[in-house]
């Protein structure tokens, strides 16, 4: 093999970067010309073509973008910087050490500790989803649905994203681990919603905005919900606007939840709410949570934040004490 093979070897289309980073070729094409990297070669046909290293930092890029970070933050940075970056993000993820839950017994461990967290991770790298599933639903069974989600997957999320972040788990495995836990919590969840739910209150409808995709917060949020006793009625990802207002209507909805990951930039999801909450009829409550940071500043009027999975309850209480002399609008 002369060199001529080798280096060739080492260069990929754009389509073969496409696939291996998950960054669409127009955004490469865009950032080539707008932060000045990545820098391809081009082939014999005057193709793009691109040397392993800079697709390598194009993988580090990827794993920024999707904690949160903004192209023109991050895609011009030296790979050095972008690295540092990285391990301070699945710093910033790493789940913090907390106390039991109340309900738990004083002597019992708390459900997050660390030897979990590790096993699962383990268990992940098994690459058999049908015994994550078994181990999950053990946990599960143990601890009941409520301390399950606030104990267990909330701290393993944070876990599993910072195992990525430092590159010790593949896209192919955050997957698994996504699509494991959702069957999971799906199954737990159906054996609550039994009899007839009609008259179920509040009438609650999930869903994220356009762009957003990330609905395992949703379905955490849907476990808690449930176990109050409410009617939940899950619509998937990056639901239109307009869709949601229908289906508000249809539903004959009480209250619309919304999930927002870091994903999204500050002005989408302001504008988002701005607008549901004009659009939306006045008695139905409109409820956000996630980890956006923008959140946590001052949102438009008549748009209720719950900060944690654990402010689910006292907003249904809330909720339904305000309402308590109100007919439901499909009666």
């Amino acid at each position: 093999m002369n060199d001529r093979t080798i280096s060739s070897a080492l260069l990929l289309g754009i389509a073969a970067v496409e696939r291996d980073t998950g960054i669409g070729k127009d955004s490469l094409r865009v950032w080539e010309r707008r932060y000045g990297f990545p820098q391809p070669q081009r082939d014999a046909a005057g193709d793009r073509v691109y040397p392993l290293d800079q697709v390598e930092r194009l993988r580090l890029i990827k794993r920024l973008l999707d904690g949160g970070h903004r192209p023109a933050q991050i895609v011009g940075l030296p790979i050095a910087e972008l690295d540092a970056l990285t391990r301070q993000a699945a710093a910033d993820a790493a789940p913090a050490p907390s106390p039991a839950a109340p309900a738990a017994a004083a002597d019992e461990p708390p459900a997050h500790d660390a030897d979990e967290v590790v096993q699962v991770l383990a268990l992940l790298k098994q690459h058999d989803a049908e015994l994550l599933r078994r181990a999950l639903s053990q946990t599960l069974m143990r601890l009941g649905l409520g301390r399950f989600v606030t104990d267990v997957v909330a701290p393993l999320n944070s876990a599993v994203g910072s195992a990525w972040m430092r590159g010790e788990l593949q896209v192919f495995e955050e997957h698994l681990y996504s699509e494991v836990i959702q069957r999971v919590l799906r199954s737990a969840i159906g054996t609550i919603a039994q009899g007839d739910t009609s008259q179920l209150r509040p009438r609650i409808l999930m869903t994220t905005v356009p762009q957003e995709p990330h609905i395992l917060g949703l379905l955490m949020a849907e476990a808690m919900l449930a176990l109050e006793g409410c009617r939940c009625v899950q619509l998937g990802a990056q639901l239109p606007l307009g869709d949601m207002i229908m289906a508000a209507q249809a539903h004959a909805a009480d209250v619309l939840v919304l999930s927002f990951s870091p994903l999204l930039q500050n002005a989408q999801v302001l504008d988002a709410l701005a607008e549901l909450r004009d659009r939306l009829p006045r008695r139905v409550a409109l409820w956000v949570g996630g980890s956006h940071p923008v959140l946590r500043r001052r949102l438009p009027e008549g748009v209720l934040v719950t900060q944690a999975l654990q402010d689910l309850a006292p907003a249904v209480a809330a909720w339904r004490s305000h309402h308590a002399k109100t007919p439901s609008p499909g009666a």
